[in-house]
């Protein structure tokens, strides 16, 4: 059976559904004659008739009752599509995939979504935590439509963008005697006990290249897989801790943990938004990577969840 015509599909139904070739006619703004060949046509392509032709209108034959059946759902189905497609295009709706290293997945991204669907309420996101490798994977593979991750990422096919630059600070106990003595220098840090990210973690390696190019050999005591517990080992009197300024909340350092301002300390890194480097990128896509470039959280804020 040969393909059938979308076209004399739609003819069809608003024949079927207004009961009249002459108002199909009208409704479809052709001629009656072009509404009846259209008809037949398809008719022949089913090798049924479709309609019997009375005197006095129509009647759909039990063939073309159940075609009317389907073409119901096929335009219906069309219009939804439709419909679809201009929520999507304004926003309405949407999904929107994100991957991300810890720092910025953990404490500035969920501030982000958080503020991008109160403009955006029908935008569905989803945040995937993970190395900058894997994420660069994935968003190249079309898993994922955009990364931010604590290191420059430049990539043919990716673009990319520094979203802030992110200070990477020394944390310690209040009782440790490093934050007790008050006025601390870069040689005060040599032979001190630190609890470290684990290897590939983008914060160790800004701080131990900072600390190696300005000659401060430290003693790694611990090795840990997340921000929040080098912050609890640190709390804990272990060793001093290096984190980035964003983990540090203030309600997190009341009683617990004290930044430690070391003269001569000034350690940074960029955070940096990717993604494919296509001139027709989604919507939602789009629009959250406009927001970005508009909104640059304050440390405190972002860990906190306001506004800025």
């Amino acid at each position: 059976m040969p393909e059938t015509n979308f076209h004399q599909l739609h003819i069809f139904h608003t024949v079927a559904r207004l009961g009249s070739f002459s108002k199909a006619a009208d409704d479809l703004s052709i001629s009656q004659p072009a509404v009846s060949i259209q008809v037949r046509e398809l008719e022949a392509t089913l090798g049924a008739p479709l309609i019997h032709r009375l005197r006095r209108g129509l009647q759909l034959t039990d063939t073309g009752e159940a075609v009317f059946g389907y073409t119901q759902r096929i335009f219906a189905l069309s219009e939804e599509m439709r419909s679809a497609v201009q929520d999507i295009q304004g926003l309405k709706a949407g999904r929107l995939t994100i991957g991300s290293s810890s720092t910025p997945g953990e404490y500035i991204l969920p501030w982000a979504i958080g503020k991008f669907r109160k403009r955006y309420p029908g935008v569905e996101v989803s945040l995937a935590i993970s190395n900058t490798q894997s994420i660069v994977e994935r968003i190249i593979n079309h898993e994922l439509d955009l990364g931010m991750a604590g290191a420059t990422v430049s990539l043919p096919g990716l673009a990319s963008f520094t979203y802030v630059e992110d200070e990477i600070v020394i944390i310690a106990s209040p009782e440790h005697p490093i934050a007790m003595a008050g006025n601390v220098s870069m040689e005060d840090l040599i032979g001190q006990e630190f609890i470290l990210r684990e290897e590939g973690s983008a914060t160790r390696h800004t701080a131990e290249e900072y600390l190696s190019k300005s000659g401060i050999a430290i003693k790694v005591n611990m090795e840990l897989g997340s921000n929040e517990a080098v912050k609890r080992a640190v709390a804990a009197g272990l060793g001093l801790g290096v984190v980035s300024r964003y983990a540090v909340e203030p309600n997190t350092l009341i009683g617990f943990l004290t930044i430690v301002e070391v003269h001569g300390w000034d350690c940074h890194r960029p955070l940096t938004v990717f993604h494919r480097d296509d001139k027709n990128l989604p919507p939602a896509q789009k629009a959250f990577l406009v927001f970005l470039r508009e909104q640059k959280p304050l440390p405190w804020e972002a860990s906190e969840g306001d506004a800025p």
